[in-house]
């Protein structure tokens, strides 16, 4: 009767073990699943989440990316004469790694590369020998002629680890014309002045790329993956400049300046003012953009060249050393940096009597005076308002004149009595329609904007006198660019509208041109009141260039500084 209860015991016991054991396993699983869900997501991360990541550097590791540079844009005159195009040149690299594998002789390849090349020999060692980095530029923009010695060594000797690559450098056929304008790139190729530096997002191109595969030894594969993405080249530019009145504009000046001792340089420009076209801008000195990095100027030169010799006969390392060198260094960027200048747009001056001729058209336009209008100069005038007693640039004045003649003579104090009798608010109002108080807006950087008056020293003359107001008639007191001066004479005589000069015509790429021409905007009211006064400035422009020169023999040997108040 005890057995069966025995068994069932026995059964229920190993029932329970079994469950106990169904247990464990469960949980030993859970616990095998628990530890394996970190692999599993770091798995989804590798594969699925960082997937591109590591695609991109397993890439970089098996391959070698060269830049194709992208062919420069040409810049044209507006009869298609090329001012800068590109010309083929070579650029040299050391390979350490190859020439470390390939057991060269460095004291042979930097010695022979340090004479073709005019480098310091040791400098180039060092390169070769430095092997964290492949592929090291040791001299860009090499001459044919010099890429072809180094080519001669290379299977003379049979050296491996100098590469040899193609590449552009901007040329400019015409050397000095138009440099201020033209401007120059830099060593890598970048627009660092004038229109190089202003249209370089159209001349630049975009660069292309050819990837190549390398072994574990780091040396290329390319037979065994190989991709080339194409440059697309830069956008042709066409100026409005014509080389022709460009080079005529810079020989008569630089007559001008011989032949009257001119000792600050000289500056030019020749506007359409019909249509705001620049034809030709000069400043004197200019420079080669070819050489841009030479101090063209003679004097300049000899003067850094005097600050370079007194700190080389110091002794190295010491302050005064560290200081003549510092002097000598400011005085070579000073140079530089002053012959690239195009002063035309990016200096003010005091227009002087230039611009009475604006402020005759502003008279006659607002019907201040008209032709008839009568003056008496005396050589020199007390004028209501003004502490000083004005004179005129003739000591023994110019006696009873009307209007025609005022511009004509350049007489001080008849322009003094025309600002007068137009009042502060008219005469400012209109220098501000000539654009004098704005920058013209041309498309090319540096461009400044002068300094005028505060327009209460002009309209307020109850309060500061009329000494702004009548200075400035006659052009004296403030400052403006030649820029400015011309784009306002220009509205005086094209019958009133105020063009926005430009030096890009056109811009010619894929999609065609885009032409840069821009109408300008009205000036006058009465335009029927100007008909004459354009006969009347060219009979005074010529008169008062030459009386500003010295030529008139009737006029003071200190004539314009009689201008001053």
């Amino acid at each position: 009767m005890n057995k069966p209860i025995k068994q069932k015991k026995t059964y229920e016991r190993i029932r329970a073990d079994s469950g106990q054991h169904k247990r464990i396993f469960c949980l030993m699983a859970v616990l095998g699943i628990l530890a394996f869900v970190p692999s599993v997501l770091q798995l989804h991360k590798l594969m699925i989440l960082e997937q591109e990541y590591y695609k991109n550097l397993a890439l970089r590791n098996q391959t070698r990316t060269t830049t194709v540079t992208a062919e420069r844009g040409i810049i044209y005159d507006r009869n298609m004469d090329i001012l800068a195009c590109n010309q083929s040149v070579e650029n040299i690299y050391l390979d350490p790694h190859e020439l470390k594998q390939s057991k060269a002789d460095m004291a042979l390849v930097s010695n022979s590369l340090g004479q073709i090349l005019e480098l310091d020999p040791e400098w180039i060692r060092q390169q070769g020998k430095d092997t964290t980095k492949r592929y090291k530029q040791i001299a860009a923009g090499v001459e044919e002629e010099t890429a072809a010695q180094i080519r001669e060594f290379i299977n003379t000797n049979g050296i491996s680890g100098i590469h040899i690559e193609p590449s552009l450098k901007r040329y400019y056929p015409k050397g000095k014309l138009a440099s201020q304008i033209v401007g120059f790139t830099n060593l890598s190729n970048v627009g660092s002045e004038g229109i190089e530096a202003s249209y370089n997002s159209y001349l630049s191109g975009i660069p292309g790329k050819v990837i190549t595969s390398k072994g574990n030894n780091e040396m290329d594969m390319p037979f065994s993956y190989e991709n080339y993405v194409a440059s697309i080249p830069g956008c042709d530019v066409i100026l409005t400049l014509d080389s022709t009145v460009q080079a005529c504009l810079e020989k008569q000046m630089a007559a001008a300046i011989d032949r009257y001792d001119v000792q600050n340089g000289a500056f030019g420009l020749v506007m359409d003012a019909k249509t705001g076209e620049i034809l030709a801008m000069a400043t004197l000195g200019g420079y080669d953009p070819n050489n841009y990095l030479e101090i063209a100027d003679p004097k300049a030169l000899a003067q850094t060249e005097e600050l370079k010799k007194a700190y080389l006969a110091l002794p190295e390392g010491s302050e005064a050393y560290t200081a003549g060198l510092k002097a000598y260094q400011e005085a070579v960027s000073g140079a530089r940096l002053k012959q690239w200048r195009n002063r035309v747009l990016s200096d003010g001056y005091e227009p002087g009597s230039t611009f009475k001729v604006l402020t005759m058209a502003a008279a006659l336009d607002s019907g201040a005076i008209n032709l008839q209008t009568p003056f008496y100069c005396k050589g020199s005038e007390q004028i209501p308002g003004r502490s000083q007693l004005l004179h005129c640039w003739r000591s023994t004045g110019h006696g009873a004149e009307k209007t025609p003649q005022a511009l004509q003579n350049s007489c001080n104090i008849a322009f003094a009595h025309i600002a007068l009798k137009m009042g502060g608010e008219t005469f400012y109002e209109y220098v501000k329609n000539f654009g004098v108080l704005e920058k013209t807006g041309i498309d090319l950087s540096g461009e400044s904007k002068g300094v005028f008056f505060d327009k209460q020293l002009v309209t307020d003359t109850n309060k500061w006198g009329t000494a702004s107001l009548t200075s400035g008639s006659f052009g004296q007191t403030f400052k403006i660019t030649p820029l400015q001066l011309v784009r306002a004479i220009s509205a005086v005589v094209n019958g009133g509208n105020l063009m926005e000069p430009y030096i890009v015509a056109e811009v010619i790429d894929a999609d065609g041109k885009l032409n840069r021409q821009k109408l300008g905007q009205e000036v006058f009211a009465q335009k029927d009141r100007l008909d004459k006064l354009n006969e009347i400035v060219y009979s005074f422009v010529v008169p008062e260039v030459e009386r500003r020169v010295g030529k008139d023999p009737g006029g003071d040997v200190n004539g314009d500084r009689r201008d001053a108040v």
